[in-house]
């Protein structure tokens, strides 16, 4: 069987009905995938809303320091896979994001989200995978928006996604500084460029230290355009490294922010993320 990793869908019956995961990260204990609920029911749930999921699927993961939704491999009865769904939906997807990959170049690419499963509406954002030389691959974006064919649009119904946890304020301070969720040519797209093709080993013990609220910097953006991205910020005079899987949280610029985050050792490094049950506001 596959190793799926990060933002690729799973097919499950473990619920005792035909449900749709998407696959979490990197790091997957042997013989589990991490997960969060995306179609359950025939209902596709909200981004890390584990409300409907059984206290007996989400076990303490030690090499992500955290809870989370395992499904055992053998309960697996399909990996959609995102580079074939491209291949076969090439056709339907508008032809703007087609040419927005060919003009871009991945090594690797794929579809994902709604398009991915048949879910797609007329409105729906074209969620897209890749890997390769990253660093070029964000250069193409930068470049396609100086010469005005990324732009924001949709602002206020793309909005509707993430108001649980992002002001309108900070969302449409950014959402005109992005290129990974963006729209080419007007069509609304989300890039997310990973960082490997392959799992992690699931090897390290991360300590949750617990929480922290209140005022942060980010000093340093360490590859923000990644999945996951990263920053250096400092808490109170503490230097962290600040960890996001959350588009809404990518291509922040550096500068002052009020945030929820959850913090974290991982050899005797602190790290700190808001993406569970966190948020972060700003720049203010």
């Amino acid at each position: 069987m596959e190793s799926p990793i990060e933002s690729w869908i799973v097919e499950s019956s473990v619920l005792g009905s035909r449900e749709l995961w998407m696959v979490r990260g990197y790091r997957h204990p042997e013989d589990y995938v991490v997960v969060s609920p995306y179609i359950i029911g025939g209902s596709k749930v909200k981004q890390y809303d584990w409300s409907g999921v059984p206290e007996w699927i989400i076990k303490y993961v030690p090499c992500i320091g955290r809870r989370a939704p395992l499904l055992p491999r053998r309960s697996i009865t399909r990996i959609i896979d995102p580079a074939g769904v491209l291949k076969a939906r090439r056709n339907d997807i508008p032809q703007a994001i087609v040419e927005l990959l060919d003009i871009i170049a991945p090594e690797w690419a794929g579809i994902t989200g709604s398009w991915a499963v048949f879910e797609e509406k007329p409105s729906s954002d074209v969620d897209i995978i890749v890997y390769g030389n990253h660093k070029a691959i964000y250069r193409v974006l930068l470049d396609l928006k100086v010469d005005g064919v990324i732009e924001s649009c949709m602002v206020e119904e793309r909005y509707l996604k993430v108001k649980d946890r992002l002001s309108w304020t900070s969302y449409s301070k950014l959402a005109t500084l992005k290129v990974l969720d963006s729209c080419y040519k007007g069509v609304p797209y989300t890039i997310k460029i990973l960082r490997r093709l392959d799992r992690e080993p699931c090897e390290d013990f991360i300590v949750d230290m617990g929480a922290y609220s209140g005022a942060l910097r980010i000093v340093k953006t360490l590859e923000s355009h990644l999945t996951p991205a990263r920053y250096i910020v400092d808490i109170g005079g503490i230097e962290a490294l600040m960890e996001t899987w959350h588009m809404r949280y990518m291509e922040l610029p550096e500068g002052l922010y009020i945030g929820h985050l959850e913090l974290f050792d991982e050899r005797g490094a602190t790290i700190c993320s808001p993406d569970l049950v966190g948020s972060l506001e700003g720049p203010l």
